[in-house]
């Protein structure tokens, strides 16, 4: 009798661990998924990338967000040198 309840201790135990492996997988497939379809946006959005090596690309990529992050400052550090009072001009059209 003793055998019958370590086995189905075992039995659950490997059913947990089953589980968790399917998990896991399960998230590495998103993951996998993910980075194919966000890379071939980028391959999209950058001329010429098909003909790059992948430092190339890499370097292009970065050269864009950093470009794109420091826009996105610009614009932050502009607006928050407004006056209120324009700033409302350009938000209420009378």
């Amino acid at each position: 009798m003793e055998k019958n309840n370590d086995l189905t201790d075992l039995q659950q135990l490997h059913k947990r661990q089953m589980k968790e492996n399917r998990e896991a997988i399960k998230l590495r497939k998103a993951r996998t998924h993910r980075l194919i379809v966000r890379g071939a946006i980028a391959e999209n959005a950058i001329k010429g990338s098909q003909d790059m090596t992948d430092e190339q690309f890499q370097q292009v990529l970065i050269q864009l967000v950093e470009k794109a992050a420091d826009n996105s400052a610009s614009s932050l550090q502009e607006s928050l040198r407004q006056s209120p009072a324009e700033a409302s001009c350009g938000s209420n059209p009378r």
